[in-house]
This record gives structure tokens, sequence and C-alpha cells, in this order.
């Protein structure tokens, strides 16, 4: 069995309301574009969150990778990736409003983590 390995994940003060849902496990879908810093994650490997001085860890229970941010939404809930958006297109200000994120997922897509709750 390969080893578990740990990453930290962190969050801006302005995000802070999410990093409150994955601690209170309302969002138990972790989303990230799929860049270099995020594709070595696997399932089995812990995440601990950081906003300001909170941390809380999860373990990864699933990976899964999307072509585009449209594929995504159609694939998983709404509820369990961004509890705090009304609908799709409000998600997808959500996901445009992080510095270079649309420019991100087109170039490599999307990677979604099932988180342990």
């Amino acid at each position: 069995m390969k080893a578990m390995k740990k990453h930290r994940l962190v969050f801006r003060e302005s995000d802070r309301d999410k990093f409150q849902e994955i601690a209170n496990g309302t969002k138990t879908i972790e989303t990230r574009a799929s860049t270099i810093k995020y594709r070595s994650i696997k399932q089995g490997d812990k995440l601990t969150f950081v906003c300001g001085h909170a941390e809380i860890t999860k373990s990864v229970v699933k990976v899964e990778h999307y072509n585009s941010l449209d594929e995504m939404l159609e694939a998983l809930q709404l509820g369990q990736i961004l509890p705090s958006a009304k609908n799709i297109e409000d998600a997808k200000k959500v996901y445009f409003s992080f510095p270079g994120y649309k420019e991100k997922i087109e170039a490599g897509g999307i990677l979604a983590f099932h988180l342990s709750s």
C-alpha cells in the first residue's frame, strides 16, 4: 500500500465562509483547478485546510478530474461543492472570482476531492 501524503490548502480570509463549510461538514467536496500543485493529491491523502489561524484536516475518499467547470457542475451536486451558491450561474461567478481560475480550468480542467466526514 502506498504511503498517504499530507497537503496544506490555504483559504484566503475573504473565503472563510467556504473554510467554515468544510469545517462544519456542509461542503463535502473541495475543488481546485487541476494544476501541478494539486494533481499529486490521491485517495487516502490528508488535506489540512488553513484559514488564518484555523486549521482542519480531512481525508480524501475519492478524487475526480473534470475537463471543464460545466462538466463538473453537471456531474456533482452543487450543495456538496458550493453550499452557498444559489444556482449554476452563481457558482460560476464564485469560481471565476478566484484570480486566474478561468484560465487554469481551461488549461487543465478541475479536480474534485471528496472529503471524509
